[in-house]
């Protein structure tokens, strides 16, 4: 999954490699084998929300309630 909005980015690909840039803090890389579980949690979640703005993003423009 990637994400970039104002500047800022998000690369998050499960099992492997998160990354979170922003003009502000800078660059954070971790290693999905080196998250908790409370981590891994949360970011799934995340994830989760990604895909729901989506599929959101995809019904306004098809016309579909928002």
């Amino acid at each position: 999954m990637q994400i970039r909005v104002n500047g800022a980015e998000l690369e998050m690909f499960r099992d492997c490699d998160v990354y979170v840039g922003s003009p502000a803090t800078g660059q954070t890389f971790k290693k999905w084998s080196e998250l908790d579980k409370r981590v891994v949690d949360a970011l799934e979640d995340i994830q989760l929300q990604a895909e729901s703005l989506i599929r959101r993003t995809e019904q306004i423009l098809l016309g579909g309630e928002a």
